[in-house]
C-alpha cells in the first residue's frame, strides 16, 4: 500500500498571489503533486525526473507534493493556485475532478493533469497513449515465444490499461506467426504496488504456459519479474516485457523489451509552452508519433535479432502511416 505523508496543508483564500521577485523578474514556478511515492521506479518517480527537468532547463523554481490522496487535492490545489504557481502538475486521472474546479478559480495558473484520458475544463489533459507500443510489444512477443502462448497482467481494469492488453492482441496478430501464438484472458491484480500479487498473476500465467508476460503493475513489476526470472530455464526460457519506464536493466536476463512512456519530455515540452505562453486549455494525446510511447529494445538479449528488429521498425512505420490516415 502507498503510504501516506504528513502534510502541511495552507489554506490560501482569494486572488492570485503574484510571484516573487528576483532582480526584477518574475520567478516562473511550478508545482508538482504526485500520488504516490516519487521514489517508486516508475509511474511517480518518472513525473518528478521530469519536474528536474523543469528546474534545470527553465531555471523554474519547483515545489513537488506526494504521496497525496484524492481527499487531500482540493487543498493542494488551493494552496498553490492560492499562492500564484504559474503551472500545476497533477500526475494521475483520479485528481481530474478537482482540477477542473480549481481550473475555474485560478484561471492565471496552467493546470496539467497526465494520464488523464477525459477533457478538464480549463485544464490541460494529457492522455499518454499506450496502445501503438503494446502493439509492437504483441509482435515481440509473439515472435520471441517458444510455447506460442502470451500473456498481460495488470494493475487495474481501467481504459488506459486495457488498452495495453488490446495493443498486444493486436500485435500479436500483426506478427502473423504460424501456429498462432494464443493470448492468455488479461490478470488483474487490482493493486499498482503489490509485487506479492503481481508474482502470484505472473505464476498462474507460466502455470497456463505462458512463456512471456508483458505487465503494467507500476512499483509492482518486480514480483512479475521474479516469477519470469524464476520459471525460466536454458532449454525453456521465459521472457518479460516491461511498462512505463525503461525496466529492461532490472533483469536484463528475461527482460526484451519495455514500452517506455517519456513522461520526463512531456512535461518539459508542455512546461515550456506554458512559459511562452503558448500552452491553452484542452486535450493531448501523446504516444507512438514523436517518440512519447514506444517500445525500447533490450538490445543485448540474444533473441533480439536483426530480423526481428527489422520487423519491429517495418510494423512501427505502418503504425504511424495509419495514425496520420486517421
Amino acid at each position: 500500500m502507498r503510504w501516506m505523508a504528513v502534510l502541511a496543508i495552507v489554506f490560501v483564500l482569494g486572488c492570485d498571489k503574484p510571484a516573487p521577485q528576483a532582480g526584477g523578474a518574475k520567478i516562473f514556478r511550478v508545482a508538482m503533486i504526485l500520488p504516490g511515492s516519487d521514489q517508486d521506479h516508475g509511474w511517480n518517480q518518472m513525473a518528478r525526473e521530469g519536474l528536474d527537468r523543469i528546474r534545470d532547463e527553465l531555471k523554474a523554481q519547483t515545489k513537488i507534493v506526494t504521496n497525496v490522496k484524492t481527499g487531500e487535492m482540493a487543498n493542494q490545489l488551493s494552496y498553490f493556485g492560492g499562492e500564484g504557481f504559474d503551472v500545476v502538475i497533477c500526475h494521475g486521472q483520479e485528481f481530474a475532478s478537482d482540477v477542473g474546479k480549481a481550473a475555474g478559480r485560478f484561471p492565471k495558473t496552467h493546470f496539467i493533469v497526465g494520464g488523464c484520458p477525459t477533457d478538464i475544463p480549463g485544464a490541460v489533459a494529457v492522455e499518454f497513449q499506450a496502445r501503438d507500443a503494446s502493439n509492437l510489444a504483441g509482435s515481440l512477443a509473439a515472435q520471441v515465444s517458444r510455447t506460442k502462448t502470451a500473456a498481460f497482467v495488470g494493475a487495474m481494469e481501467i481504459p488506459t490499461l486495457v488498452a495495453c492488453y488490446e495493443g498486444m492482441r493486436d500485435g500479436i496478430a500483426a506478427a502473423k506467426i504460424q501456429p498462432p501464438v494464443k493470448l492468455l484472458p488479461p490478470l488483474w491484480t487490482d493493486s499498482w504496488d503489490s509485487p506479492t500479487r503481481a508474482k502470484e498473476k505472473a505464476e498462474a500465467a507460466l502455470g497456463a504456459g505462458a512463456d512471456v508476460i508483458f505487465q503494467n503493475v507500476d512499483s509492482a513489476a518486480q514480483g512479475v519479474f521474479e516469477a519470469v526470472r524464476a520459471a525460466s530455464k536454458p532449454s525453456k526460457p521465459a521472457f518479460a516485457i516491461g511498462c512505463n519506464s525503461n525496466q529492461n536493466p532490472l533483469a536484463p536476463d528475461v527482460i526484451v523489451g519495455s514500452v517506455v512512456i517519456d513522461v520526463q519530455r512531456a512535461y518539459l515540452d508542455l512546461t515550456r509552452r506554458a512559459q511562452s505562453g503558448e500552452l491553452k486549455p484542452g486535450a493531448i494525446k501523446l504516444g507512438l508519433e514523436g517518440g512519447y510511447v514506444d517500445l525500447v529494445l533490450n538490445e543485448g538479449h540474444p533473441v533480439i535479432t536483426p530480423p526481428l528488429k527489422q520487423n519491429l521498425a517495418d510494423l512501427r512505420r505502418a503504425l504511424l502511416v495509419s495514425n496520420r490516415q486517421k
